[in-house]
């Protein structure tokens, strides 16, 4: 919504055209966690990222102005399942960290694809768990927090994705509070969030408190 402020983006940002799609995974993933189905989160997941790396670089590369000129612009892209193209976009609020990021952001997305398709890893997980009871709607807590780490790591590198993807201002406004401190929010505890966070310290009413800022951000750190 901030976005859209400036008139156009609302219309010509890619990203922001496909909250629709985002929102439609996000809500999905909440309603199959509450039944114990988590392999079908995992495929929701996949999907979330290889949106988002869609989405960030065309809205960083287009040519286009229009969503639709975009799609066709983009159609040999959008119809592929190949996240290489991760490899060419350019995460400037992670500095040092860029590489580190892509490669987990790989690494993750090979994971889940063992659940996008059929593969033996999926089937001898699933046969394994039958074994101690854990069928959908039986799963432990123990299967419960595998899937929460799975979740909140993808929905950190969407929201990577998306701070990627919209005017430094608006990213400034959402993270910053007016006075300085921190948005409060779950993904404060992903590190590129945090270092997302570290970029915007030139702020004005963040001179006052930047010791506390910088120790609060090591000490909430946790994905």
């Amino acid at each position: 919504m901030n976005s859209a402020r400036d008139g156009v983006s609302g219309e010509r940002n890619f990203f922001l055209r496909m909250i629709d799609d985002i929102l439609q995974s996000v809500i999905s993933i909440e309603i199959l966690a509450k039944e114990g189905i988590s392999n079908t989160c995992r495929r929701e997941l996949r999907y979330l990222i290889e949106l988002s790396i869609k989405s960030c670089l065309i809205v960083n590369n287009t040519t286009k102005q229009s969503f639709e000129d975009q799609i066709d612009e983009y159609e040999k892209l959008l119809n592929s399942s190949n996240i290489n193209p991760i490899n060419t976009l350019k995460f400037f609020y992670l500095k040092d960290k860029e590489e580190e990021f892509k490669t987990e952001t790989k690494r993750l997305y090979g994971y889940l694809c063992k659940y996008s398709h059929s593969s033996s890893h999926q089937i001898r997980e699933r046969l394994a768990k039958a074994e101690i009871g854990r069928t959908i709607g039986y799963e432990g807590i123990q299967e419960l927090r595998e899937l929460n780490n799975d979740i909140e790591k993808v929905l950190a590198i969407v929201s990577v994705m998306i701070f990627h993807s919209v005017a430094q201002y608006v990213v400034g406004d959402f993270l910053v509070e007016p006075n300085g401190e921190t948005v409060n929010w779950y993904f404060n505890q992903s590190k590129y969030i945090n270092m997302i966070d570290a970029e915007f310290d030139y702020k004005h009413e963040r001179q006052s408190i930047l010791e506390k800022l910088k120790k609060d951000r090591i000490e909430r750190v946790k994905f």
